[in-house]
């Protein structure tokens, strides 16, 4: 498999189209975790030793991003399968098969995640871990492309401003009920542009938007410190 860490061609069409019918942190959740799955190719290639602490860090990192990730993949085939009307065998079987490919993700990264915390902390040869990550990156992107080709086309299509609506609350309802938004917001609106974080932002209420500036953010920068110095 060729190391590869650029994000699918076609993201940047999708996310524009999205953007346009007021979905902004949807696309962005996938971006994001193809970019936190290069950067552990690269460490893991570079072979450079970690300290303990920033070991431990790394770890927590990443089993904190699979949580969100296992919990966002829930959603989209949960809200995408009610909410998409059917159009056919052909089509119920595309939108059917959003399960398999998720559960078989969901089978790449426990083994990736269980590789490399033994690379990491337990002193394990790097190079199962390695190609573990590799194959959980190759398998994500895949993934990615097949949902911009195969569903959000279907679902632009179809989907009435109130139900993207419905799809961007319901993405982030499945966040705040695993208890991760204090990680997930800045981990996708830290970087965007003031313009694009403003929009995120006026649709949630004042008090997590304090939140967020006072405690969630101070508290992501200080991890993402420990494991990304």
């Amino acid at each position: 498999m060729a190391d590869r860490t650029d994000p699918p061609p076609q993201a940047s069409t999708v996310e524009d189209a999205l953007e346009q019918v007021g979905v902004l942190l949807m696309p962005l959740m996938n971006r994001r975790y193809l970019r936190e799955l290069a950067r552990y190719r690269l460490l893991l290639a570079s072979g450079a030793r970690v300290s303990s602490e920033r070991a431990t860090a790394l770890v927590r990192w990443w089993d904190t991003l699979a949580d969100v990730m296992a919990g966002h993949h829930r959603a989209m085939d949960e809200v995408f399968r009610a909410q998409l009307p059917s159009q056919g065998p052909e089509f119920d079987a595309v939108v059917a098969s959003m399960s398999t490919r998720y559960e078989s993700l969901e089978s790449s990264r426990s083994e990736a995640g269980r590789r490399l915390t033994g690379a990491l902390r337990d002193g394990d040869s790097p190079t199962s871990a390695q190609f573990s990550v590799i194959r959980l990156h190759e398998e994500v992107s895949a993934v990615s492309s097949w949902e911009e080709r195969e569903i959000v086309p279907r679902a632009l299509r179809s989907f009435t401003a109130a139900d993207w609506a419905r799809v961007e609350a319901f993405v982030i309802a499945t966040q705040a009920a695993q208890d991760r938004l204090d990680h997930v917001l800045p981990w996708l609106c830290a970087e965007l542009p003031a313009d694009r974080a403003g929009r995120v932002f006026a649709s949630f209420p004042a008090s997590m938007t304090r939140s967020y500036h006072s405690a969630w953010l101070p508290a992501f920068e200080r991890f993402a410190a420990q494991a990304w110095p």
